[in-house]
């Protein structure tokens, strides 16, 4: 075990209970382009077309066969640009339950999956874009193979999900993506808190971390088992992430389903909520927020980005939206 002795743990109120209750119906999700850094969009879609589950939205022209896709079916409503032409948000309105199939396997045969296979999976359903590389955070060419894989199963941000309560419905999924992701790197750590129950796999190398935050942070992990430099590149992924790819690669069609924390000191009843990766964040808070004026945040109150207007969907990287009080 790894102990941390250095962080804060911040105090908040409105901590999330930890048990899961299904969200609204979602009428909208969005992917935003911003988040991915560098990227470059070739769009494949226009405002009007039809979408399946699965289908590309776009692809990363600066990292071809790096593809975007939407996490649900029906109509692209809005393809939204700022300044230079930088894409903001591809805007779709749910609607029925068409869905790309992509390659199945059964559990047993994942294991000697070829890197091929394994690629070609993830990049046609759009789950490649959930890996990042340390450093520069950006998405992994599909040619490159990674040094490590560092599988995030732990969380000290503020108002946080527990992980272990999310893992536990999923566990089997959980453990066949990594297994999956084992394929692509001779070496993966699995990171999670001293003591917690998360499921494991032989090809995997768990790692126990404890304190306060920043012990739960990908850059802490990778910083004390392997660090990086210019040359020495690894990739870090979250615990739903390999949920979604355990789902891929066993059913044959992307799983968007996501457990987030709604929570905060001006948060009705804070809880951890079912929902859809791109979720509609006015959606997602419609009556759960105490009257006044608050500031909503797609994830952490430490690192998220505040959610709004074009912006106003659940960040791809996060499983959490909190919200504060204005000048709180």
């Amino acid at each position: 075990m790894i102990k941390i002795k250095k962080g804060l743990d911040i105090p908040l109120s409105g901590s999330p209970k930890q048990d899961i209750h299904d969200g609204p119906s979602i009428k909208h999700v969005a992917v935003l382009g911003e988040e991915y850094v560098g990227m470059r969009p070739t769009m494949l879609v226009e405002v009007g077309d039809r979408v399946k589950k699965g289908q590309a939205l776009f692809e990363d022209k600066k990292n071809l066969g790096v593809f975007f896709t939407a996490s649900v079916a029906g109509t692209v409503k809005e393809i939204n640009r700022g300044a230079k032409r930088v894409l903001q948000s591809v805007v779709i309105e749910a609607e029925g339950d068409e869905s790309v199939a992509f390659d199945s396997f059964t559990a047993a045969e994942l294991a000697s999956l070829t890197v091929e296979q394994v690629k070609k999976n993830l990049t046609g359903s759009g789950l490649w874009t959930a890996l990042r590389t340390r450093p520069f955070s950006t998405s992994p060419a599909v040619d490159s193979m990674a040094r490590a894989i560092f599988v995030t199963a732990m969380d000290t941000n503020p108002l946080a999900a527990d992980p272990t309560v999310v893992i536990a419905q999923r566990s089997a999924d959980f453990s066949n993506g990594l297994t999956v992701l084992s394929r692509l790197s001779d070496k993966v750590y699995l990171c999670k808190k001293a003591g917690a129950s998360v499921p494991s796999v032989p090809a995997v190398q768990v790692e126990e971390f404890d304190g306060p935050h920043p012990a739960g942070l990908p850059g802490t992990h990778i910083h004390f088992l392997d660090p990086v430099s210019i040359k020495k590149v690894v990739w870090h992924i979250n615990y739903q992430d390999v949920i979604a790819i355990g789902a891929l690669f066993t059913s044959g069609q992307l799983n968007a389903e996501r457990v987030i924390s709604l929570a905060g000191p001006v948060v009705k009843n804070p809880r951890l909520v079912k929902t859809v990766l791109g979720a509609s964040i006015a959606e997602l808070t419609a009556g759960e927020l105490q009257d006044g004026q608050n500031r909503i945040i797609s994830g952490s109150v430490l690192s998220g980005a505040a959610a709004g207007g074009v912006h106003g969907y659940l960040g791809r990287f996060h499983n959490q939206i909190s919200v504060l009080a204005e000048g709180y």
